[in-house]
């Protein structure tokens, strides 16, 4: 059963989070838009020649997608409804969250991001390193930044008291800044130098 829904997963008749080992709704109608897309009779069972078109349109499951710990590519765009139910699903698979995963925010803080000719780099990074009491001196100011958490060079993830008093006014300088201190010391405590960082 699982092999069944992984490979439907690769042919995106399912999303990452319905892949339970189990023949529920998601996969009894799965099957048979597969079986449409094939020009085949659309019974909902999976017969041979069902297999066979699946097969032609999927590849060997990993061991790790077997046992539900494979992120694999992203099925849902952020603009989709069920993003935010496979962002959980997600996090769940790395360990990053225990909640239940019912496409539900449960956890939002106001954060800022750079100034127009000061776009923050977009991609995947590593924690490369962490100061809780950092103060910047690039721009010949003395910035306080607490509870820094740096991902790309000079770039940050940071505590903010020009963002605290005056909003969304401004912007920084590529990094991404937090409006809550509390919050700050928080996210500083959670993470690790290594950790991953995803900016987009």
């Amino acid at each position: 059963m699982c092999e069944l829904q992984v490979r439907l997963r690769h042919a995106r008749y399912l999303a990452i989070h319905d892949v339970d080992d189990r023949f529920g709704m998601l996969t009894r109608e799965a099957v048979p838009r597969l079986q449409r897309d094939s020009g085949l009779r659309t019974t909902g069972v999976v017969d041979q020649p069902t297999w066979d078109a699946l097969l032609a349109r999927s590849r060997r499951p990993t061991e790790a997608e077997l046992n539900s710990v494979d992120v694999g590519p992203w099925f849902t765009a952020r603009t989709q409804d069920g993003y935010m139910k496979e962002l959980q699903h997600r996090l769940r698979q790395v360990g990053l969250y225990q909640g239940a995963v019912d496409g539900k925010v449960h956890f939002t803080r106001e954060a800022r991001f750079a100034m127009p000719g000061w776009e923050s780099p977009e991609g995947e990074f590593r924690i490369w390193y962490m100061n809780s009491d950092t103060v910047s001196k690039i721009f010949g100011e003395r910035t306080p930044m607490p509870y820094a958490i740096f991902y790309q060079g000079n770039v940050a993830i940071h505590f903010s008291q020009d963002f605290a008093d005056k909003g969304y006014e401004s912007g920084s300088h590529g990094c991404s800044q937090l409006r809550d201190y509390r919050v700050a010391k928080w996210l500083y405590e959670q993470v690790k130098v290594g950790d991953r960082v995803v900016v987009y």
